[in-house]
């Protein structure tokens, strides 16, 4: 009995937000999130190349009188 009151509940609530959005004023998450994972790919690329860079520098800059 749990387990059908679950897939009542889950079922009800994938079909309320279909219905959602579908709606003319719903927003398009799918257009979103590609938009957003574009824009976390370019930024974590740059984060990696500047960490890089820096990783690189430091270890030119060492000390080599060991």
């Amino acid at each position: 009995m749990k387990t059908l009151l679950t897939l009542t509940v889950l079922t009800a609530t994938f079909l309320f937000g279909y219905h959602l959005g579908r709606s003319p004023d719903s927003p398009d998450v799918i257009g979103w999130l590609r938009e957003t994972s574009s824009k976390a790919y370019v930024v974590g690329k740059d984060v990696v190349a500047t960490v890089s860079e820096k990783s690189k520098s430091m270890m030119g800059s060492e000390d080599s009188s060991y």
